[in-house]
């Protein structure tokens, strides 16, 4: 009864579009209609403060306390696992029967006879059946079955794949959850209403509040080094872009097989300070990142590590090159990725390489002074419940979010993360869990997409990883930035959407050397006028209505 719902073929057909924007690139992706705030040129920006009303209260709760508490807005470590856990979730969330739900995977998929779907189905009591679809192609699934008029009861969206015009589709899609949990009425649910405000902000279209988040960490991405190399090598972390240049060359040595890095763009602009997409110059006009002497500046600064072979040939010959795998075999030295990157590289390097040290580069900004770190959004994927379901129903599958939602130091977040102790995992002296053969392949994140607890540095199982997370956020956090556009909800106008990844596309080129550095200012007049001044106009008219 309960495996599909139905939707208005119709009203999904008119609302997909080419494609989201890119997620490196793109403003917020979450909007709101025109009648939460005010809208210009088809898109729509709502402030955090109207969405105040909508939103869930934030009850924070804990388990097991941290041994590392967080530091200037860091977040807080584990450098042990819980010895005692509580059984935080004690009665039987589902009633029986299957649900169903779409999540993505950007990895192997798990075996379909799996022991630890059932462990985790038993203690829900309802058969998750799960539709689980490979990353690359998330986003074409995701438009067809929207498209085609059928949803599972949970849908797991990114933010990187929320389709085009989405604010327009959304409520004839998914179930307005405002009357669930707003306010106090999230305490039914108290793993989530230990969920951030912040992070439900990005879950409300058209006055209402569509899924529940999974709260991201304080920053969008580190630049790595090879501690391990480094050492070896005596060579020590930059301080400024010149050190950055003069160590890159130094590290390169293509007669043995190494080169100083990947792409690292987007460290290098936030090496030079540029602005986080908009920003206000001293007359208060709106610029865009892109036509900033700070902008000019990081772009040369990268385009002479192309130019000069400091990059490594198979990442310099494609957009898509293996950067981990490179970074990992020792090949570059220097990369730049989430900071999730950190402890999997970790899980896959130190069984066959004990000596196996990546860490992130020291705060350091092009010249010397304070660094800037821009913050990112407050969640990065969201869990919608299918529209046309009864309220019990609803209820049920909040129930099943909440349980899987369970912060460190319960049954539950173990189970979750680490199967059943004894089968799936097993602590290590200091009680560290560890995957098993079993663990690791039927063990992958799918429970966890559904929803998660606030973020939190606990992989304890790779030594002196927590402190080291832990030391580099503490180190950093003074440096945050909010971006111009922090603490609004905003859906550009459709038609705009796709000039971040047109503007990408043409600086790859320059970063390159299929285009000389020279035509950038061609390439940016060439952005206004295929809608970049339009996109200026829309923005400069929301942030005078946000007062920004």
């Amino acid at each position: 009864m309960f495996g599909e719902a139905r939707i208005n073929r119709r009203t999904l057909l008119s609302a997909l579009g080419a494609g989201a924007a890119v997620a490196a690139a793109s403003p917020l992706l979450s909007g709101c209609s025109s009648s939460g705030g005010g809208s210009t040129s088809g898109g729509s920006v709502t402030s955090e403060d109207r969405l105040a009303g909508l939103l869930p209260s934030y009850t924070p709760i804990e388990y097991a306390a941290p041994d590392l508490p967080g530091v200037h807005g860091s977040v807080p470590g584990y450098t042990s696992y819980p010895a005692e856990l509580v059984r935080a979730v004690t009665e039987t969330p589902g009633t029986g029967g299957e649900v169903t739900a779409m999540t993505p995977a950007y990895w192997p998929l798990a075996p379909s006879d799996n022991a630890y779907h059932r462990a985790v189905n038993e203690r829900l009591g309802a058969e998750v059946n799960f539709s689980v679809v490979n990353g690359s192609d998330y986003a074409a699934r995701l438009n067809a079955q929207l498209a085609g008029g059928e949803l599972p009861e949970l849908t797991v969206i990114p933010d990187w794949d929320v389709p085009a015009r989405f604010g327009e589709a959304v409520g004839g899609s998914f179930t307005d959850l405002t009357e669930y949990l707003q306010g106090d009425a999230v305490a039914a649910y108290p793993r989530l209403a230990n969920i951030p405000t912040r992070a439900w902000a990005y879950c409300v279209w058209n006055d209402g509040l569509r899924a529940v988040p999974t709260p991201a960490g304080l920053f969008p991405l580190a630049l790595y080094y090879r501690h391990d190399l480094f050492q070896e090598a005596g060579f020590v972390p930059p301080q400024s872009a010149d050190d950055l240049y003069r160590l890159c060359t130094d590290i390169t040595d293509p007669d043995a097989g190494r080169w100083a890095c990947g792409n690292i763009f987007l460290e290098v602009k936030r090496m030079f300070s540029v602005p986080a997409e908009w920003s206000r110059d001293s007359a208060g006009n709106l610029i865009h990142e892109s036509e900033t002497e700070a902008f000019t500046e990081a772009v040369e600064f990268m385009a002479r590590l192309f130019r000069e072979g400091l990059v490594h040939p198979t990442v310099a010959g494609s957009t898509t090159g293996q950067e981990k795998e490179l970074f990992e075999s020792g090949a570059l030295w220097l990369f730049s990725d989430g900071l999730g990157a950190w402890q999997e590289a970790l899980a896959r390097q130190l069984p066959s390489n004990p000596d196996f040290d990546m860490r992130p580069i020291p705060a350091f900004s092009h010249d010397g002074s304070d660094p800037v770190y821009y913050t990112q959004e407050a969640a990065n994927l969201m869990t919608f419940i299918s529209s046309d379901l009864p309220g019990e129903r609803v209820e049920e599958l909040l129930r099943i979010l909440d349980f899987c939602a369970a912060p460190i130091g319960s049954e539950e977040n173990y189970l979750i993360n680490y199967g059943v102790e004894g089968q799936h995992s097993e602590r290590d002296a200091n009680g560290a869990p560890a995957l098993t053969d079993l663990g690791s392949r039927e063990i992958t994140i799918t429970y966890g997409f559904l929803a998660k607890p606030p973020y939190i540095v606990d992989q304890s199982q790779y030594p002196g990883y927590v402190e080291a997370m832990h030391a580099w956020e503490a180190e950093v956090a003074p440096f945050q930035v909010d971006k111009l556009t922090d603490g609004l909800r905003i859906e550009e106008p459709p038609r705009l959407t796709g000039l971040a990844q047109q503007l990408d596309d043409r600086l790859q080129d320059l970063l390159r050397g299929r285009t000389s550095v020279d035509e950038l200012p061609s390439v940016v007049d060439g952005w206004r006028r295929d809608g970049g001044d339009e996109l200026r106009e829309f923005y400069a008219e929301s942030l005078d209505e946000a007062g920004r």
